[in-house]
């Protein structure tokens, strides 16, 4: 089984790919090309990413790793370890009740990395229903589903209309009603820098970020609805914890739900871990001081296979 329309139906099965020696490949000289702040300490960012795997498969859900659904295949792991950002599985697919769409990255240091995502859902019994082309380019970390029908999109610095339109065409009218654009400033490389759905009715999010240009709600054979961003949310009824932009920055909206109202995020996060406990849910935190080093949370590090519907 595979499909994952939501970010807060019960997660079942997610991708995973635990860093080892690429992390290498990330020197003073070749940071900036790979998007880490710095060389990491290696051994520290594996603890910390053996600490996130172990806190979601304590949720109930099954990590899946990378290296063992490909363990066959020489080639894969020959690419592997010289990809620096594969542990970002978030950003290589976004997984559909269709199937598997492989995104298109942006910058020099991941292109290419779908190709070995694309391997592991064939493996894995996903069917590959389309890959986004050049000169689109969208990532995982700019899409999100508000709800089983409705996905949502960052127009960012990783992100173009013409991968837009792409992904439009491939899900609209089959496995999605409606597709919202939300042009976030600039600077901003993806939507779960700005938003994280960790409900059916609760999202959390900086406001300012979100409504800074209006949205487009993309449906099939339908002229564009222009609409802000927070008040979309309002008519669906989703409530919107906010964030300061200090909060923004550190990666504390940067939860990835494992089920409705139920997270793991940072430890640092605490203010939005406590909106979401007062409001029934249960998080699980983790130290993540290293990790942060390659520009991604928790939300990034993992690409959901399987959800329960909601």
């Amino acid at each position: 089984m595979f499909g994952a329309q939501t970010e807060y139906g019960r997660l079942k099965r997610v991708l995973m790919h635990r860093p080892g020696g690429e992390l290498g490949c990330v020197t003073e000289a070749t940071a900036g090309a790979f998007n880490y702040r710095r060389p990491v300490d290696i051994a520290k960012f594996q603890a910390e990413y053996d600490a996130l795997a172990k806190a979601i498969s304590d949720t109930g859900a099954e990590v899946i790793l990378l290296a063992d659904v490909l363990k066959n295949d020489p080639d894969a792991l020959a690419y592997i370890a010289r990809r620096p950002n594969m542990c970002y599985t978030r950003d290589l697919a976004v997984v559909t009740r269709g199937g598997a769409v492989l995104m298109s990255m942006a910058i020099k240091g991941r292109m290419g990395d779908p190709w070995v995502i694309g391997l592991a859902m064939e493996k894995l019994g996903v069917p590959v229903l389309g890959e986004i082309e050049p000169p689109g380019l969208i990532e995982g970390g700019g899409v999100q589903f508000m709800d089983e029908r409705t996905a949502v999109v960052a127009l960012c610095d990783r992100a173009n209309e013409a991968a837009i339109k792409q992904f439009c065409h491939l899900l609209l009218g089959k496995y999605l009603d409606e597709v919202v654009m939300v042009p976030v400033p600039d600077g901003e490389v993806h939507i779960d820098g700005s938003l994280m759905f960790v409900d059916r009715t609760v999202a959390i999010g900086h406001r300012a970020s979100l409504d800074l240009h209006p949205s487009l709600v993309f449906r099939d054979g339908q002229r564009p609805r222009r609409i802000w961003f927070s008040d979309l949310l309002e008519q669906r009824g989703v409530e919107l914890i906010e964030t300061t932009i200090d909060e923004r920055h550190q990666m504390c909206i940067n939860y990835v739900a494992t089920a409705p109202l139920q997270a793991v995020g940072w430890q640092w996060a605490t203010r939005l871990s406590d909106e979401i406990r007062s409001r029934g849910g249960k998080v699980w935190t983790v130290n993540g001081a290293e990790l942060v080093n390659g520009n991604g949370g928790p939300h990034c590090l993992t690409c959901p296979i399987e959800r329960e519907a909601v």
